[in-house]
């Protein structure tokens, strides 16, 4: 299967905006982060906002476009609901956040729009006909991929507004945390595509190779580790997972953080994303032959 570009872009920047999101509303909870809250709102709906076009591109049409939508049980109608509904509640807290001193109702609100996001776009990636995609731990990925991306942007951005000591020691914290998080999540889907034995359906008749099976799906563990995907699945784990905590945790109780640690943090975090997201494809075959 070919990497579709246009949706490794969709759901890298969902996970961004909506953890960037998500932190601000955690932060708000805990009573700190004033300054930090309009940019990050204002960030967190422009990077939605780019993936949701990137998602729109993939249909290449615009008669795909409206008969996608017109099915409200169709995955790329509950990604435009959750976007949707993901912006009005920003919009609400952008002009709560402007109006003074932010209620933890609010953050609340933010905590839950944004993980909340996250798990109605992978929502739409449960296909029994993927094997490989159809499992939770694609959820943990996601929402990893959100917290580690969210953390190292609030730190970014906390830097650049000079927002106080306290918040951005629990950016830096909530940056380690998320690249631990993305290191579990993909050992275990490693672990977990070794451990179940995939459904297929027997053999087709091909004139150029009458007793090949339908999907192969064998042999992922060793494509991951050390095969033809093994470039891209350690690099998610050492860029993305790895360099991003090592980064937090070497700033985890220092109040000053180092502007350079932030930035590489959050490339290293979107770049280990893109590397995984591109595997996921690549290796994405179809049980089914009608499929």
């Amino acid at each position: 299967m070919e990497v579709q570009w246009s949706l490794v872009l969709f759901t890298l920047f969902v996970c961004l905006g909506a953890g960037t999101f998500a932190g601000t509303g955690l932060l708000t909870v805990l009573g700190k982060g004033e300054k930090l809250q309009v940019p990050a709102i204002i960030i967190s709906v422009i990077a939605v906002v780019i993936g949701g076009f990137a998602s729109f591109t993939h249909l290449q049409h615009w008669d795909r476009l409206f008969n996608g939508f017109g099915n409200p049980t169709s995955g790329i109608t509950q990604e435009l609901i959750g976007i949707v509904v993901f912006v009005i509640l920003a919009v609400v807290f952008f002009v709560v956040a402007c109006r003074g001193k932010t209620p933890v109702w609010a953050g609340v609100l933010a905590l839950i729009a944004g993980l909340g996001l996250v798990l109605v776009m992978t929502q739409s990636y449960m296909m029994s006909a993927r094997p490989v995609w159809s499992t939770p731990l694609l959820h943990l990925f996601y929402l990893a991929q959100a917290v580690v991306s969210g953390g190292a942007m609030l730190w970014l951005l906390g830097i650049i507004t000079k927002v106080e000591d306290g918040a951005q020691i629990i950016n830096t914290r909530i940056t380690a945390l998320g690249g631990i998080l993305v290191i579990i999540s993909l050992f275990a889907y490693v672990a977990y595509v070794g451990s179940v034995s995939f459904p297929t359906v027997g053999n087709y008749f091909d004139p150029t190779n009458p007793t090949k099976p339908m999907a192969d799906t064998s042999g992922f563990v060793g494509t991951l580790l050390s095969g033809d995907l093994a470039a891209y699945f350690w690099i998610a784990v050492i860029i993305g997972g790895a360099v991003a905590a090592v980064l937090g945790i070497l700033q985890w109780s220092k109040p000053k953080s180092t502007v350079g640690f932030a930035a590489v943090a959050l490339v290293c975090a979107l770049g280990g994303g893109i590397a995984f997201r591109a595997a996921l494809y690549l290796m994405g075959v179809s049980v089914f032959a009608f499929y």
